[in-house]
Order: C-alpha cells, then structure tokens, then sequence
C-alpha cells in the first residue's frame, strides 16, 4: 500500500464514473493486491464516489488486510526518554526531546534551563508550559509557512 494524499481521496471519491480498480490504485493499494481480492468484473465496473463508498464500507473486512500503517522505527542506541525516573537538567531533558538549543534558549532562561529535575517533574513543566510551547510552535510554523 502507497502512501496517499487527500487529493487522491477526493479524486478517488469524485463524482463522475471510474472503474473500482482504478479507484483502489488512488487510495494507494496496488494491482498486486487487490488483483486475488476481487474479481476482474468488479475491478472493472465503473461507479460514482457514493457508490465506490458503499463498496468500501461493504468490503472493509477485505480491504482491512491492507492497512499495515507507517512502521515504526527503531529508536537509536544512545536514546534516552526525557520522561524516565532519572535526574537530569531541564535542558537535556528538553535537548532529548529534540528542541533546537537555540529555540530552548529562547524560551528559558539559564536559571530554569539548570534546574535538576526527574520524570515526573519534567512532564509537570512541560504541562506548567504548555502555552510557552504551543506558542513557539505556532511561531515556527507560522515562519515555515512564509518560505512555502
């Protein structure tokens, strides 16, 4: 199964007539799949959106064998869960989980950045924080938006 994008959605749910394969191959399954699962008339059978939603609500039990979903990868080695019982500052509790040092700097000053704290302290800051970080999200993706 490829991955898919909403346009192929609504492609594969417009409402003009288009064959139950060929709507199959746009919400990402393969001919290889779906060729043992149905039938080449039904493959072949044009529908309109409505009925081709009706053709998926009536086989979800089939087409349930398809979705494998996004595998999940493999955490590295070094690893560490910012979440876990040891203690550590709150800088490297942020730094795992990935927010850039200057981003972190930006947002802290050094006083609360040093201060020692374990899982469940860390999970309560972040929590205590909460509108400091949606805020610097919605900035980041505010200034990514104007690259686009």
């Amino acid at each position: 199964m490829n991955q898919i994008t909403l346009d192929k959605v609504l492609d594969a749910l417009k409402d003009e007539p288009v064959s139950i394969g060929d709507r199959l191959l746009l919400i990402g399954l393969s001919k290889d799949e779906i060729k043992g699962k149905f039938s080449p008339d039904v493959l072949n059978t044009a529908v309109y959106g409505s009925s081709f939603l009706k053709f998926l609500q009536d086989n979800k039990g089939i087409l349930a064998e398809f979705d494998r979903g996004i595998p999940a990868k493999e955490l590295p080695k070094d690893y560490k869960n910012p979440f876990a019982d040891e203690s550590s500052t709150v800088r490297e509790k942020l730094n795992q989980l990935g927010i850039d040092k200057k981003e972190i700097h930006k947002m802290f000053g050094a006083e609360v950045l040093n201060l020692s704290v374990n899982g469940e302290e860390f999970q309560n800051f972040i929590v205590q924080n909460q509108d400091k970080f949606l805020g610097e999200l919605e900035r980041l993706a505010t200034k990514g938006a104007k690259h686009a």
